[in-house]
């Protein structure tokens, strides 16, 4: 079982741009923020792969962007019991911690609770009148920023 990180001024790596990642059975929502960390913007989508391509895709991002740190949405039931989403993602996370130590990159990889990033990003793109069915992608994309805006939040009340 995971436990949820909180931003700490001790371990924290300084300036410079934050991942987020909303990942899911079948896509990978992909959010960065600025090299200030204040606001959170979406990336993209990453298809779910069995083969690693997906990590190989986030890597990618990592190594282009000069990521410094990277948060991982944990998927919580509301009761906190963990679900086949709450495995997939601490893989997909441990997968990329050992890729990125694999490339001596030293960039840690944050577990955040997203109990409620899903459903908030749902909410408002369906008040803003986009479809679900249309706009799935760009949900992931949105529970990212959601995810991540979070962090970088609780990031400023704490390093700052």
């Amino acid at each position: 079982m995971t436990d949820t990180e909180k931003p700490d001024a001790a371990t924290d790596p300084g300036r410079g741009r934050r991942l987020g990642l909303d990942v899911g059975t079948v896509r990978i929502g992909v959010s960065m923020s600025d090299p200030d960390g204040i606001l959170a913007s979406p990336v993209e989508t990453v298809q779910a792969a069995v083969d690693g391509s997906d990590v190989a895709r986030v890597m990618e991002i990592i190594r282009d962007n000069f990521i410094v740190e990277v948060v991982v949405g944990l998927p919580v039931a509301l009761r906190g019991n963990h679900t086949h989403s709450t495995h997939l993602a601490e893989e997909f996370a441990a997968d990329l911690r050992e890729d990125l130590e694999d490339a001596g990159l030293e960039i840690p990889v944050r577990m955040v609770d997203e109990r409620m990033s899903t459903m908030a990003a749902t909410q408002a793109f369906r008040a803003s009148g986009v479809s679900s069915k249309k706009g799935r992608s760009k949900i992931d994309q949105a529970a990212a920023v959601h995810i991540l805006q979070g962090w970088l939040d609780a990031r400023r009340r704490v390093v700052f």
